[in-house]
């Protein structure tokens, strides 16, 4: 029988059949030598051998991976993100959402903690910004649930991962958003820094899609072979009408997208990202 692998904790992967069935698994040792790592959000073959166990026969074939969070077969990224302390990292948001894009999955902004904003018109700007990019922006409160009932009701598929730094009200944001499970809400420590709560990745059903909630990460790197995949994931300059076509907006004649940065027509921290996340992710810059 088939299933999804929903949790993994301690190498030990809890499986749901497409019956709702769930098994506490064990991987044979022929699939460990040739799948390597399970993730959470594989989809596996299992075998039944005692009651509420099973062993894990086979890994079906992957079409994505995240390694940090550890997800696979990925369909779309809630990136969360706070305008509030912790306050979150704009270079961070900007690398996992070139990241999604890479993959070929869609993102949205989830603004968390939007009660707390002191300065609206910073984060009416932030939204702004994102919103004429292409992204959209949900603006949510897990305390007052104000944007909660508005993001889980719009109609998806697969597997969604919640996404963003330590501190950022993943945590509860998921307790907003499923108030039967037993979420647990940390505090933030004395020095304002975001503690995690997270400690395993979970599928969690939400409607039609699974939820994957995930422990906060400050670190995010990949390796992309292709320049151009970073260059097309910026998609505010597709209409930049640079002389040269494949123009990278570096020091090229003709490019018309660091003059407009410089006039301030295109985003001065998504262009410093730009060129941060080229250095960083592909081995040639």
């Amino acid at each position: 029988m088939q299933g999804l692998v929903v949790l993994l904790e301690a190498n030990r992967p809890t499986v749901e059949t497409e019956d709702g069935t769930r098994f506490l698994c064990y991987l044979r040792g022929k699939i460990k030598r040739d799948q390597g790592r399970i993730l959470v959000g594989d989809r596996v073959e299992v075998t039944p051998t005692d009651p509420g166990e099973a062993v894990i026969t086979k890994v079906l074939p992957r079409a994505n991976a995240l390694f940090r969070p550890p997800v696979a077969n990925v369909s779309g990224l809630f990136v969360v993100f706070t305008l509030v302390e912790p306050k979150g990292s704009l270079e961070l948001l900007d690398k996992r959402l070139v990241m999604a894009d890479v993959l070929d999955v869609d993102a949205e902004i989830v603004v968390t903690k939007t009660d707390l904003v002191e300065n609206k018109e910073k984060l009416s700007r932030f939204v702004q910004l994102y919103e004429a990019i292409g992204y959209r922006v949900w603006m949510t409160s897990a305390l007052t649930r104000v944007g909660v009932s508005e993001l889980i009701d719009v109609l998806r598929t697969g597997i969604w991962v919640l996404i963003g730094e330590s501190g950022a009200g993943k945590s509860s944001l998921v307790k907003a958003m499923l108030p039967e499970e037993h979420v647990a809400v940390q505090e933030l420590s004395r020095i304002g820094r975001g503690q995690q709560t997270t400690r395993w990745v979970r599928l969690l059903q939400v409607h039609d899609f699974w939820l994957a909630d995930t422990p906060g990460h400050t670190a995010l790197d990949m390796v992309v072979r292709d320049p151009h995949r970073i260059r097309s994931a910026f998609w505010e300059w597709e209409d930049a009408a640079c002389r040269f076509p494949d123009c990278f907006h570096i020091d090229e004649p003709g490019c018309n997208v660091v003059p407009k940065v410089r006039l301030g027509l295109y985003d001065a921290n998504r262009y410093r990202h730009y060129r941060l996340i080229l250095q960083q992710w592909v081995k040639s810059y």
